[in-house]
């Protein structure tokens, strides 16, 4: 089917917003200018979605004054544009729900030293619940959801304080579970008890519940929130009396599994964490604590990317683990459910300190580029949206304040938003290789273009998202093998060091196109 168009700007615009950076010329000969051939007919993964969680923040947010909180969702989940044409949000379509253990009740008794990641829990300690309970955060699951967000996933990081050993949502002893076997029915219970009151009564649907979290680690108090270990062999049980549960309450809620702390735990064995690495293998292969058959559980595996972002990591680790999968089961698909930025040994980065330039915007697209290539993920998802710490994990940084403050955006955001605000649910990744004449090798160890491209089905809607780490500009040429685009356009949106997911224009998808030094840039080109 013909592309319809309207021409409205020349190559050069594109060359003219690029030297509004005051860039300068690929500096580089030997690398010289770059053909992308994308091919539409060879797909890989289907994206589900891009997302992030609502703790802990939100449960303070949710209070503010009604202006600066509408704001801070127009800026997570909006997919309007404003009247430059540029988006008003990054458009995430999945939001997680963070299921409070209770600890905001014990205050410094908790052993949690910070009260803003204490949370509130709907279960009292008389066994009864007041759903009035984390009204911040059902706050932004309403906002959400009138934003046009489609996907909740309920998270778990404790059982409710009533269940566990100690009476906290940590652990009294690192490595060991906090929450008893004789629990483990209770705490089903639980879950699914809020599922049900948050689609009856707030009209939410928790698509998945997700009942652990990073079972890998201490989790004891020196953790400094709530957490809780389990091995394989506890997660395996409690997951089969969850899904008995989801039956009996007669949810379409699936169960997400593993939020592995780093992605190594899900394809090695042998690891410093026994009996807690090997997940794929463990929980979706055919050994005794495999739950594969289980009616409600979510046919994805979902991985973490902390601690495995550095150059000689990004490539090789993200292979292993999409190979796990297609060795144990083809037809699972993989989530990164969880990530910010908190080091990096190779380039000396340090989670500590905020950084709200566009050094940590290309940080974060080269990690999702390799999560989207590598490790072939179908979703995406950062972890606090909105931050009140002086660390490398916000999307939005925010005044600590309960009652109400300001908000400032990070490159963060909007390189993200280079990603989630074009790549439809339902897209696929499609082909595309980039020919410099000589190797078709490791583009970010070559310092050449990070891209990548997704289409519908029909082709009706491509997208590129191009991600240049260096200080010099790149010609790029579009190749699409065997697809006719003459005299066919694309709308162009950046992120760089001084425009924030800015539309730049248009121009013909034939000509040739003009990359900015340090920017992610998203192309777009529907009928």
């Amino acid at each position: 089917m013909k592309l319809k168009w309207i021409y409205l700007a020349l190559v050069s615009l594109s060359i003219t917003a690029c030297n509004d950076d005051n860039t300068t010329r690929n500096e580089d000969n030997s690398l010289g200018d770059t053909t992308l051939t994308i091919r539409l007919s060879d797909k890989y993964q289907v994206i589900d979605g891009f997302g992030a969680s609502d703790a802990w923040s939100m449960q303070h947010v949710g209070k503010w004054p009604e202006s600066t909180k509408n704001e801070i969702a127009d800026l997570l989940f909006s997919t309007q544009m404003d009247d430059t044409g540029s988006p008003k949000g990054i458009g995430l379509n999945i939001w997680r729900f963070n299921i409070g253990a209770g600890s905001v009740a014990q205050g410094s008794n908790s052993d949690i030293y910070d009260p803003w990641r204490r949370t509130e829990g709907f279960l009292l300690d008389n066994g009864t619940y007041d759903w009035t309970k984390q009204a911040g955060q059902r706050w932004f699951l309403q906002a959400a959801k009138q934003r046009g967000v489609d996907k909740f996933i309920g998270f778990s990081n404790s059982a409710p304080v009533q269940m566990t050993k100690n009476g906290k949502a940590n652990t009294s002893t690192a490595q060991a579970s906090n929450l008893a076997t004789e629990e483990f029915e209770n705490f089903a219970e639980y879950l699914t008890d809020v599922a049900k009151q948050l689609k009856d009564i707030e009209g939410i649907t928790l698509n998945d519940i997700s009942p652990v979290n990073e079972t890998q680690w201490d989790w004891d108090s020196s953790s400094g929130q709530e957490g809780c270990p389990f091995t394989n062999e506890e997660v395996a049980d409690l997951v089969r009396k969850l899904d008995a549960k989801i039956t009996e309450k007669g949810l379409a809620t699936k169960i997400e599994l593993t939020e592995a702390g780093q992605i190594d735990y899900l394809y090695k064995t042998g690891t410093n964490r026994p009996g807690k690495d090997n997940q794929i293998e463990d929980f979706y292969g055919s050994g005794s604590n495999s739950v594969a058959g289980l009616n409600h559980l979510s046919k994805s595996v979902a991985g973490h990317s902390y601690w495995t972002t550095e150059q000689s990591k990004l490539a090789p680790m993200r292979q292993q683990v999409w190979s796990k999968i297609k060795e144990t089961n083809p037809t699972l698909k993989y989530n990164m459910s969880e990530y910010c930025i908190m080091g990096d040994n190779e380039e000396n980065i340090d989670g500590n300190g905020r950084d709200l330039t566009i050094d940590m915007g290309l940080y974060l697209a080269r990690v999702m580029h390799y999560d989207l290539t590598e490790a072939n993920a179908s979703a995406w998802q950062w972890w606090i949206a909105a931050s009140p710490y002086d660390y490398k994990d916000g999307l939005i940084y925010i005044d600590k304040s309960e009652t109400g403050g300001s908000y400032q955006t990070s490159k963060m955001l909007y390189a993200m938003g280079n990603y989630s605000r074009f790549i439809d649910k339902g897209m696929y990744r499609v082909e595309i290789n980039q020919l410099f004449g000589k190797t078709n090798d490791d583009p970010f160890t070559q310092k050449r273009i990070m891209a990548s491209a997704y289409a519908t089905s029909d082709g009706s809607k491509v997208v590129l998202v191009l991600v240049n780490y260096n200080d010099y500009e790149y010609t790029i040429n579009f190749n699409f093998d065997g697809e006719a685009m003459d005299n066919q356009e694309m709308k162009m949106y950046q992120t760089s060091s001084s425009k924030n997911l800015e539309y730049i224009g248009e121009q013909e998808v034939n000509a040739p196109v003009v990359i900015t030094p340090k920017s992610i840039t998203t192309y777009v080109i529907s009928k």
